[in-house]
């Protein structure tokens, strides 16, 4: 399953338990209909949910890929990863590597903060402030 949400910050989404292409290709569809490309040099943060999120099957990591790269052609800059599992969390570093948002993505671990891994993720997209990283 998958929930794309415009924020107050910017947009919000949400991927729970194990994507197959076909679902991904759905989120493709509906990124490219709820996100609006911004005025050049204009950005906006995203916060990738990904609590409940299994790993991904290699054919739904590649469409994943184009989903992240649509969203910085569109001017996404700063994001927040939150995962709660080793697999994900590696496979989410391997990706934004690969499609080049890792400089500006950090990833929290939602399992060590359950209390504020959200505010640490909005403090980051909104105002810079360093989460502490999970390795």
């Amino acid at each position: 399953m998958h929930r794309i949400e415009e924020t107050k910050y910017g947009y919000k989404l949400i991927l729970e338990g194990f994507l197959q292409r076909e679902e991904v290709n759905q989120l493709l569809t509906s990124m490219k209909t709820k996100i609006r490309p911004r005025e050049k040099g204009e950005t906006f943060p995203l916060l990738l949910d990904m609590r409940k999120s299994n790993a991904f099957p290699s054919d739904a990591r590649e469409i994943l890929k184009q989903c992240l790269l649509f969203c910085k052609e569109s001017g996404m800059q700063r994001n927040a990863v939150i995962l709660a599992s080793a697999i994900a969390t590696l496979q989410a570093r391997r990706i934004a590597k690969e499609t080049g948002i890792d400089r500006w993505a950090r990833y929290i671990d939602a399992s060590s903060r359950p209390n504020d891994w959200e505010k640490a993720a909005v403090d980051w997209l909104t105002r810079g402030v360093e989460p502490e990283i999970t390795h």
